[in-house]
């Protein structure tokens, strides 16, 4: 590959930070190298640039929008039009295509989504959002602590007392470390509480009415992140859909802004009903397969111990426990009933929902294709909010709360194993 000699002055100033970065210099780059290198430096030099003259009415704090929202709304717009454009382009292409090079449905559909991923990324931020994924870093870091304080205590076992290596460790070392970690776990678990119950009351400001045990479930649940997300999600686009509409309203004679605006809605609407399809393959496809694995499992191991508990050839210590194991697999087949039971239940929800985002979805396609005046695009919104509203509450299964201590074990072990 050619090479070249190349010069750069870069200098960022970024305003309002007092920051000034410049920097100049000779090196030795593949034309490659250097392409993809001045793509990246032109991208962060356009985001700042691009601040400076950012015109938008929403480019400062507005109250009608959450802060994370109205910060990032010309980000979040521009992605809505950009799969707009790519939806519109969808009904020109072929199914399928053998040529290489050639676009298709398949390859536009892949493009949409990950368009509608990066908008849900947007729209996971709030109060809500915020404190789910408070909840989700400490459930992590306390997954850790543990694992790491298991480790330490075992290499304790055989550690020397002490060393002139420095890099060994000592008993005194570990114990030092132990009572750190162990300190650092007791504060991540009290802080993981206050921030489950934040949580909770976050939930409940957006109309989601959850005591902290049944919030405390869904954070344990492999669909439980899912549905928050989907929350928060479906909280942040009735407020960005109030804020289109307000916006529509500034000019009632132009169809072309109508029409932008009315897209964007439609978008909204496809990317509601994409979380959620989402959600049901995840069930469907990944978390329903691998519970009958565990089912199957538990009751293959169960009746070996029921029949060896049973059996003179062992001792009676031994028959015992072979006892206990099948009392402890029953318990564990019990748990994945109920588990499945919780998917059933969210799975039906989520159908619900679907049916009506759809519903929806289809009178704002229908609306975005005929676009005739304004207080059609307000008509379409109104009704689109009200059914916001109810799709959020059907989103949500039923929760139990546990009956006792060893079945919610018995839960959390299933949840991790499904995880994996």
């Amino acid at each position: 590959m050619k090479k070249f000699i190349a010069v750069m002055v870069v200098a960022l100033m970024l305003s309002g930070t007092g920051q000034a970065h410049a920097w100049t210099g000779y090196f030795t780059l593949d034309w490659d190298e250097f392409s993809e290198y001045a793509a990246k430096t032109w991208d962060d030099v356009s985001e700042y640039v691009g601040g400076w003259f950012n015109d938008s009415p929403t480019a400062s704090k507005d109250e009608t929008l959450p802060e994370e929202i109205a910060s990032g709304w010309g980000k979040l717009t521009d992605t809505l039009n950009d799969t707009l454009k790519l939806r519109e382009k969808q009904e020109t292409l072929p199914p399928s295509s053998w040529l290489p090079f050639r676009e298709d449905q398949k390859t536009n559909g892949k493009k949409i989504d990950e368009l509608l991923d990066r908008a849900l990324v947007m729209l996971s931020v709030g109060d809500a959002g915020n404190a789910r994924m408070q909840a989700i870093m400490l459930r992590n870091r306390i997954s850790a602590l543990r694992v790491e304080l298991d480790n330490l205590r075992n290499e304790r076992i055989n550690a020397p007392e002490s060393s002139y290596m420095f890099w060994t460790t000592t008993k005194p070392k570990a114990d030092k470390k132990i009572a750190a970690l162990e300190a650092e776990l007791t504060a991540c678990e009290n802080e993981l509480k206050a921030t489950s119950s934040r949580l909770a009351a976050e939930l409940r400001k957006i109309g989601l009415e959850l005591t902290e045990a049944q919030t405390d479930i869904l954070l344990n649940s492999v669909t439980g992140e899912d549905i928050l997300q989907n929350t928060v999600v479906f909280d942040n686009v009735k407020a960005v859909v109030e804020k289109l509409e307000e916006l529509s309203q500034n000019d009632t004679n132009t169809l072309e802004i109508t029409r932008r605006y009315t897209g964007m809605y439609l978008v909204l609407n496809d990317l509601l009903i994409h979380t959620q399809e989402e959600l049901i393959r995840k069930i469907d496809g990944e978390y329903k397969p691998r519970l009958k694995e565990i089912t199957a499992e538990a009751e293959s191991v169960r009746k070996v111990a029921q029949s060896n508990s049973n059996n003179n050839a062992y001792t009676p210590a031994q028959r015992k426990s072979f006892a206990l194991n099948a009392e402890s697999n029953t318990a564990t087949i019990e748990a994945a009933v109920l588990y499945g039971e919780l998917l059933d239940s969210q799975k039906l929800a989520v159908m619900d929902s679907i049916s009506s985002l759809r519903r929806n979805r289809d009178l704002a396609e229908n609306t975005y294709k005929t676009v005739r005046s304004s207080g059609e695009l307000r008509g379409l919104i109104h009704s689109g909010l009200s059914a916001f509203d109810a799709v959020s509450v059907l989103s949500m299964p039923e929760l139990k709360i546990f009956e006792n201590g060893a079945m919610r074990a018995e839960f959390d072990e299933i949840n991790r194993r499904l995880k994996r």
